[in-house]
């Protein structure tokens, strides 16, 4: 009994050691992120994400940090190698975690990274994806804040290429604010973020 109750003390520490471990190196690869260090950043989550064989969170932050560099990058031999890369990674997450509403939302924004970047040539192959994504985002999570902000921010862009009024989302985003309100998650590191954004969405609301 005194063997047992010495290996289950031992099994207990390891798990909040490991557990320890996995929320420091989490909580550094944010503050390199926040410092404007995405490449340490980039590989703080990819060595977290190999020791964490079972997490897909680790992947999933290193591909939104390539997915958020291209936005007004000029470069488009770094947008075309980040944007590949950040693929790999979300397809590392997804092995993880299947049907994950997140990991779709994250994908969408990459598919509007494509277009952003060059939409003579992404636009009419990658226009579908986005669309497809945050509606498979939305049937597994309808209050999710961040599929219902930016699938109407999407739907604004949209809109407006093809000259129809913007302002037919708005409510979508009304609907976004009330569920950054409601939104509850114990689970350490899970996707939070999109709330700052909404204010810059808006304006598509005016005049």
């Amino acid at each position: 009994m005194k063997t047992i109750l010495i290996l289950l003390t031992f099994l207990t520490l390891t798990a909040i050691n490991a557990q320890s471990s996995y929320e420091k190196g989490m909580t550094k690869a944010f503050e390199l992120w926040k410092n404007n260090t995405p490449e340490e950043a980039i590989n703080m989550f990819e060595r977290i994400a190999k020791a964490e064989k079972e997490n897909w969170l680790p992947y999933y932050y290193a591909a939104q940090i390539h997915i958020t560099s291209t936005f007004g990058s000029k470069d488009a031999e770094a947008i075309e190698s980040r944007l590949k890369k950040a693929q790999e990674y979300l397809n590392e997450s997804k092995t993880i975690a299947k049907e994950n509403a997140e990991i779709y939302i994250m994908e969408a924004l990459l598919n509007t990274a494509y277009v952003a970047y060059n939409p003579s040539v992404y636009g009419m192959t990658h226009s579908a994806k986005v669309e497809q994504l945050y509606q498979k985002a939305k049937a597994l999570e309808p209050k999710n804040p961040r599929a219902v902000l930016y699938h109407a921010e999407w739907k604004m862009g949209s809109a407006k290429f093809f000259g129809s009024d913007p302002k037919a989302f708005c409510p979508e985003v009304e609907k976004a604010i009330l569920y950054f309100e409601n939104e509850t998650q114990d689970i350490p590191f899970y996707p939070k973020w999109g709330k700052n954004e909404v204010k810059r969405v808006q304006e598509n609301c005016k005049g």
